[in-house]
């Protein structure tokens, strides 16, 4: 999956940054196999880097988990069943780029398990709202099973009924005095994805190291 940049294009990719949930969240876990983050981490950044050259046309997070097998999680956001069909349809028309993301995906394949790749629904009303504060967060929090409900920060449910809550934090000492033991906390990687303006603006340091940084500097 998607992680040339013009000033047009920085303009397009602003629309994710947001103080309300999305009503879709997709998360992509890809568990990477012990002795292989390395190769790994040359893949992606070759296709973030291709995600920037070659247009992609939807702005997402690459995040990390910090114990146990490493993992990492891919969040898109989508207001709709029809934007996400659309932007489905702009990955499809974009050629260039998806050579690249199936070549890519092919040699990631060999040095990852089980990925899944499931698409949630936003339920407002439950849990205890806290907002959807992703502008200048570093670290995330993610609260499975009923255990979400009291944790705070919106609720998703996945296809199959079971729940989730996230919280965005700016310190990992934030994140982690507020992380049950049914919750998994995540590193955002700046230099993999697609940010949106807004992230890029909010935090101008951290995401210094994304392809679309540098590009934006090239082109003022």
């Amino acid at each position: 999956m998607c992680r040339i940049i013009t000033v047009a294009l920085l303009a397009t990719i602003s629309v994710i940054a947001q103080a309300d949930p999305p009503q879709l969240l997709q998360i992509v876990r890809e568990p990477i196999n012990a002795g292989d983050e390395a190769a790994y981490e040359e893949i992606e950044s070759e296709t973030a880097a291709a995600c920037v050259a070659l247009e992609c046309p939807h702005p997402h997070v690459a995040l990390e988990t910090l114990a146990g097998q490493k993992e990492i999680w891919w969040f898109n956001f989508f207001e709709s069943e029809e934007q996400r069909l659309q932007v489905t349809r702009d990955y499809e028309s974009n050629r260039p780029l998806m050579e690249v993301l199936a070549r890519n995906g092919e040699r990631k394949s060999m040095h990852t398990g089980q990925v899944t790749d499931v698409v949630s629904r936003y339920r407002p009303g439950l849990g205890r709202e806290v907002g959807w504060d992703l502008l200048g967060a570093r670290y995330v929090i993610v609260t499975f099973g009923e255990a979400a409900i009291e944790a705070g920060g919106p609720i998703f449910e996945e296809p199959t009924g079971a729940y989730f809550g996230i919280r965005f934090f700016k310190t990992l000492e934030d994140a982690k005095r507020l992380a049950g033991s049914e919750a998994t906390v995540l590193r955002i990687r700046p230099s993999w994805g697609l940010p949106a303006q807004e992230w890029l603006d909010a935090d101008r340091d951290f995401w210094s190291v994304n392809p679309v940084a540098s590009q934006r500097e090239r082109v003022k």
